[in-house]
């Protein structure tokens, strides 16, 4: 059922054991009277009917395309809808996180520590790498004032040795659970940056709580706040967590690519391009992601604009050199040093694609982006470097969304760094003939951001 309708039914079901209630009352109530009550009860259910009506809409394209603005502020904490039911058995109250921006391409560890802040019940994280001390801090005092915390880590950054702020947040107690999580084969990590407050507000991108990350790379932090979208990524995370290893577990074997199986999939047919069915996310592994953005790149009609990290996928490349092929107005950006041994990236500048390349703020920095605008109307952005590795073997993360405001704020900036990006010489790419088969081919590339 609908959560929206869920809710209604629920409230309408408290509200009529209210009136059972009222039924000795009334039966010692004659005639006149009597009539006069029941008219006035049902003035009442009609007005609450048309209100809860009114006030909460099911699901169309209007709201869709307004997909991460905050839903109307009624309270229903002390109601268990279904959206909840699939993570928790409990009633939970839910923090203020209305000044929590919807994007953000700077200041992101401050967006975070905020939403931390804010959070008052549950606080998920699924995160590559940390060696900052600010968010493992906030989460510290969260727990401290009884939020439960809850930390997935990629397996490589604790064993064999773990940051000092990964074992801070190993050590400080009960209320903080931390595991670990690899991918598969010996290429798949956990590559996500994932936080979700009070299963009402997930902070996703290409961000990792660490020194780069915050003062020298470019990257980007998106806010999803609509429910349809929420329950996906809070059942991705549980997903995962029952997948993560405790730590007294100690590290996992190498396993075979197909390991753990299929993970939670998006609702079909919520938003579109051109006529084709656009997912509201896609989680690695087991979701084909790889294949199904280089359909959505077939699918778009006037540009495309894709900025990326590591570049290794053939499927996403040929998808590139198709659109362009065909009259799309492309514009593909990647970081300088990956591209420079990137083949899938030669591949693709040489087939004359517009094709730059750039570092990130200062020479330490990486452009760590990793998005894409198809036909200025669908924004898909999270983890996901553009590799088969990230659509096989590593847990990752795309959200799309067509919500304008936040698609042309994307578009924006993505015209600026290609204004500030350099065109390479033919000369520049130094792709190494004996990586240019095998394993270039299947994309395995281990993610290192």
């Amino acid at each position: 059922m609908h959560p929206i309708l869920n809710r209604s039914l629920v409230l309408f079901e408290k509200r009529h054991k209210g009136l059972d209630r009222c039924q000795n009352i009334l039966h010692n109530i004659s005639g006149y009277k009597m009539k006069k009550i029941l008219i006035i009860i049902s003035v009442i259910t009609l007005g609450l009917g048309k209100c809860l009506y009114s006030e909460y809409k099911i699901i169309n394209d209007d709201v869709i395309k307004n997909n991460f603005l905050i839903i109307p502020s009624i309270d229903f904490s002390n109601i268990k809808t279904d959206i909840k039911a699939s993570y928790t058995n409990s009633i939970q109250r839910v923090g203020d996180f209305s000044a929590i921006p919807n994007y953000a391409f700077s200041y992101l560890n401050q967006m975070l520590i905020n939403a931390v802040n804010a959070s008052v019940s549950t606080i998920d994280c699924a995160i590559y790498s940390i060696n900052m001390k600010d968010v493992p801090d906030a989460l510290i005092a969260a727990k401290d004032r009884g939020v439960k915390v809850r930390v997935i880590i990629d397996e490589s950054h604790v064993y064999p040795k773990a940051d000092s702020q990964i074992k801070k947040l190993m050590q400080a107690g009960e209320g903080i659970e931390v595991r670990t999580l690899r991918g598969t084969r010996s290429y798949g990590v956990n590559h996500n940056k994932i936080s979700i407050f009070d299963k009402t507000l997930v902070i996703t991108g290409s961000y990792n709580w660490t020194f780069q990350s915050t003062y020298d790379n470019y990257e980007n932090q998106i806010s999803i706040r609509h429910q349809t979208y929420v329950k996906g990524y809070v059942d991705y995370f549980e997903w995962m967590w029952s997948k993560a290893r405790k730590i007294e577990q100690g590290p996992s074997s190498e396993l075979p690519e197909g390991y753990y199986g299929t993970p939670p999939q998006s609702p079909q047919n919520m938003i579109t391009l051109n006529g084709v069915s656009v997912p509201l996310y896609l989680f690695s592994p087991g979701s084909n992601t790889e294949n199904k953005i280089a359909s959505l790149i077939d699918a778009a009609k006037v540009s495309v604009d894709a900025v990326t990290f590591t570049f290794s996928s053939k499927p996403i490349a040929d998808a590139i050199i198709r659109a362009h092929n065909r009259g799309v107005k492309v514009r593909f950006l990647e970081d300088k040093d990956m591209a420079k041994a990137s083949s899938m990236a030669k591949m693709v500048f040489d087939a004359g694609v517009p094709f730059k390349w750039m570092g990130g703020r200062d020479e330490k920095g990486a452009m760590h982006n990793k998005f894409i605008i198809l036909d200025g109307q669908i924004l898909a952005t999270g983890s996901f470097n553009f590799t088969t590795n990230a659509s096989v073997n590593s847990f990752e993360n795309v959200v799309f969304t067509n919500d304008q405001t936040i698609v042309n704020a994307y578009s924006s900036k993505f015209g600026w760094f290609y204004s500030q990006a350099q065109t390479p010489g033919e000369d520049e790419f130094e792709v190494d003939a004996a990586r240019s088969g095998d394993f270039y081919s299947d994309g395995y590339v281990k993610e290192t951001e």
